[in-house]
């Protein structure tokens, strides 16, 4: 009977096992299928619980999953395990998708009576390589009692967009000296006291917000591994002290800001830490010394602690230590994260699968009116450069800031008739250059701006931030601000505020009729407060070889199989992972009854007007005027030379004077 039992048994065992293990090949294949899980508290997903979600990823995972978490205050201890890789946390909304817990270092547990260390009090243990998380908060509640870390990340290959991590002390723990590998932070809000970003990782905060609370003295403590070329490097941050409204719908109140002159940049953990701060905005509470030693003279030898464009009130460079650094020209050139985050897997960490490489922080000068000469010239050896002359009739108010973005200036050169000239008000032109959104000048528009005003327009030409320092649709907003600039400065200028066009060539072509035909629709308008409370709206456009469709048969843009194409490097990615924003972007997209009439200039390079004919279309289904004029054999940047530039200010001007009955 024993031994019949006991194979029954057995047999029952057999089939428990065997149960389980179809049930984890279900799951297993249903992810591989699905790659996305639902995770929300009211059951109407996958998981009431972000923790049970990452349980049911498989170890060893290779297959790119999704976990998509709703809005909630999801109270867990959470680990992502090291063999759990290719994951994305992507919450509902940032302000209300908030991952917390409590435990700090020195805090007893129950019921085993473990005391907790820093390295034990965090709120999200992230070990796997490929992590991604976009609109979530990384939280710790316990307060000001010590050590008490929101987020521990060791994983390789790991990028936070759009997340915030609130704490106080140790809030973002970044890999011990042990277990660290490569992140990059874009758009996130970090906040704490004492050391609240530290450890061990290459990593990079682009575009980041750092608030520093009262009862802190430290922004930083990096542990560079020896031997590592980078540590941590902060590029275009804002670090301030004013108590941002970033903790709105979070369990923690705003808290008060550190003090004046208070607070380092950065102290060394290990020996051969590593901070870099470039082009960032520092508040008043930075010490003007900038950096601490942390007691320890010997690292004054081993550190690499610089800085390169600081401004703000707490920049100086004639005050700081003088054993941190001041970088040159030179030398912050291979600050680009290709260089600091490649690695030997080449990574390009970005918005869209990696390809964000472009954003380097630093200009690109490659277009220039020379350059394109020197291009041109054997094919086109009549063609002559056309130099700026201002008309007797003309004034100019050159390098003036119209919008300050995050501490950005946003400069403009406005060219206007002269005192003598002016009588009842007069239209306006927002001149916009070219450049492949990433290169370019608002000088080259300067000829352009010269010849409007003489022929009696206020004409300006502004410069955008371009995507070597911000992806779309930071230049749509910086050149919707430069209009309402116009509105709020109607007055000065002598401006008729219903009269108001945009111009643009190549890159600037496309913004040009992107403005024209999105009014002041605000998902585009920005979260800037330049100028509220003046409309964006211009009332005629001028595109001068600028398409109107990026995704459109007949735009050459996206095709990257032989290098990155322009419009990859500014929406972030390529056209099949960002093709939302590809649609989002093109005027075609928006051609309605409100859409201003508009001028087409065109080269005879056909890609260069993608999508115009279909637009021409809808206008004229609406009774919306519109004009083509295409120049025989010319060259695509055409309008920077003789013989085509004079017809192009001859349509121009016969155009404008016709929409706006001059």
């Amino acid at each position: 009977m024993g031994k019949v039992n006991r194979q029954w048994e057995m047999r029952m065992i057999y089939r428990v096992l065997l149960v389980v293990l179809l049930a984890l090949s279900a799951i297993n294949t249903t992810l591989a299928q699905q790659q996305r899980l639902i995770v929300a508290k009211d059951g109407s997903g996958n998981f009431t619980t972000v923790q049970a979600a990452l349980n049911a990823i498989p170890m060893e995972n290779r297959t790119p999953i999704v976990v998509q978490i709703k809005k909630g205050v999801y109270n867990e201890k959470l680990t992502l395990d090291s063999t759990k890789h290719f994951v994305t946390l992507i919450g509902e909304d940032k302000a209300t998708t908030i991952l917390t817990y409590n435990d700090f270092s020195g805090k007893v547990t129950s019921p085993d009576a473990r005391t907790l260390t820093t390295s034990t009090s965090g709120s999200f243990y992230i070990y796997g390589n490929n992590f991604r998380a976009e609109n979530l908060t990384f939280q710790n509640t316990a307060g000001p009692v010590g050590q008490a870390v929101a987020a521990f990340v060791t994983g390789d290959r790991v990028v936070f967009v759009n997340c915030r991590f609130l704490g106080f002390q140790d809030t973002l723990y970044t890999g011990s000296p042990r277990h660290w590998g490569r992140q990059y932070y874009k758009d996130c809000y970090i906040e704490g006291a004492t050391d609240f970003i530290f450890g061990s990782a290459t990593a990079v905060f682009d575009h980041c917000t750092v608030f520093s609370k009262a009862g802190g003295h430290y922004v930083t403590a990096a542990s560079t591994p020896e031997g590592k070329a980078f540590g941590y490097v902060f590029m275009n941050c804002i670090l301030t002290n004013e108590p941002p409204a970033e903790v709105l719908g979070t369990q923690m109140p705003p808290s008060q800001g550190a003090p004046a002159n208070d607070v380092y940049l950065g102290r060394p953990w290990r020996p051969f830490a590593k901070t870099v701060f470039i082009n960032c905005q520092l508040g008043p509470h930075i010490k003007p010394e900038g950096w601490h030693n942390w007691s320890k003279p010997d690292a004054e030898k081993t550190t690499l602690y610089a800085e390169y464009s600081s401004t703000g009130v707490g920049a100086g460079p004639q005050s700081r230590v003088a054993w941190s650094k001041q970088l040159t020209p030179d030398e912050v050139r291979k600050y680009t994260l290709s260089t600091i985050l490649g690695g030997d897997d080449n990574w390009q960490p970005g918005l869209a699968s990696g390809r964000q490489n472009g954003l380097t922080g630093i200009r690109d000068t490659s277009f220039t009116v020379w350059s394109s000469y020197q291009k041109l010239k054997k094919q086109y050896p009549a063609m002559q450069i056309v130099l700026p002359k201002v008309p007797s009739t003309v004034e100019a108010d050159l390098n003036v800031v119209y919008c300050n973005q995050n501490g950005r200036e946003l400069h403009l050169d406005a060219f206007y008739p002269a005192k003598s000239n002016r009588t009842k008000p007069r239209p306006a032109v927002l001149l916009i250059h070219g450049g492949g959104w990433r290169s370019g000048d608002r000088s080259q528009q300067v000829p352009m701006a010269q010849q409007l005003a003489a022929n009696g327009y206020v004409a300006i030409t502004a410069e955008y931030r371009l995507s070597t320092e911000a992806l779309y649709p930071a230049a749509v907003h910086d050149l919707k601000a430069a209009v309402r600039w116009l509105r709020a400065n109607a007055r000065a200028y002598n401006i008729d505020t219903n009269r108001i066009a945009t111009l643009g060539c190549s890159a600037g072509g496309q913004l040009a009729s992107l403005l024209g035909v999105t009014g002041d629709m605000a998902k585009l308008e920005g979260a800037s407060a330049c100028h509220k409370g003046h409309s964006s709206a211009v009332q005629a456009i001028v595109d001068v070889d600028g398409l109107v469709a990026f995704d459109h048969p007949e735009s050459g843009e996206g095709d990257d199989r032989k290098s990155t194409s322009a419009a990859t490097y500014w929406f972030g990615g390529p056209k099949t992972e960002t093709l939302s924003l590809w649609h989002e972007s093109s005027p075609l997209t928006y051609a309605d009854r409100q859409t201003a009439p508009i001028l087409f200039l065109n080269s005879s390079v056909d890609r260069m007007h993608a999508g115009r004919d279909d637009l021409i279309s809808k206008l004229k289904a609406r009774g919306i005027y519109s004009e083509v004029h295409t120049f025989a054999d010319a060259p695509h940047p055409f309008w920077l030379f003789q013989p085509w530039f004079t017809p192009t200010m001859t349509y121009t001007v016969n155009f404008l004077n016709k929409v706006f009955k001059q």
